[in-house]
């Protein structure tokens, strides 16, 4: 935008300045030739200018639409965001609801909630600061109370829920 501000105060300086030569040109009662000579420079002169501002006002409308784009797109994000927010909580809502009907303890709980996260059994010991062993003993307990062979069992179960 700074250059086409610089390059309309141009053009607008060769116009006014090749205005006042023709104006001398004409006291002085010069040849024809350079007459239209001067007068062709202030035509081409002012027709660029006219295009230049043609073209600012073209670029900054679809600037504008691009903004009003981007604000509509930011927009929708952020309410998709917010929709994602609520139905995870909803999900886990559920989760948490089914671990009680299942009736599991607190740290089956929180197993459970690894294992649906998709942690591994040593990030689940080393995340809650025990062995490997505790955990595999808690993971069994959830598998056994909410009836599933394993892992992808219990996480089929609360997505085939949902759906």
């Amino acid at each position: 935008m700074v250059k086409d501000k610089v390059l309309s105060v141009a053009l607008v300086c060769i116009i006014a300045l090749k205005c006042m030569d023709l104006y001398i040109d004409f006291s002085e009662d010069l040849e024809l030739i350079h007459i239209i000579q001067e007068s062709i420079l202030i035509l081409i002169s002012s027709g660029l200018f006219v295009f230049l501002i043609f073209d600012i006002r073209q670029r900054s409308n679809a600037l504008k639409a691009l903004r009003d784009d981007l604000e509509l797109s930011n927009n929708k994000v952020s309410q998709m965001s917010e929709e994602l927010k609520r139905s995870k909580r909803d999900f886990f809502a559920a989760v948490q609801e089914q671990f009680e009907r299942w009736q599991l303890t607190p740290s089956e709980k929180e197993v459970g909630l690894f294992l649906l996260k998709g942690l591994s059994l040593n990030e689940i010991a080393e995340l809650r600061q025990t062995s490997e062993k505790t955990i595999r003993h808690q993971a069994s307990a959830v598998y056994k109370k909410s009836d599933c062979t394993g892992r992808h069992e219990l996480a089929a179960f609360f997505f085939e829920e949902m759906s």
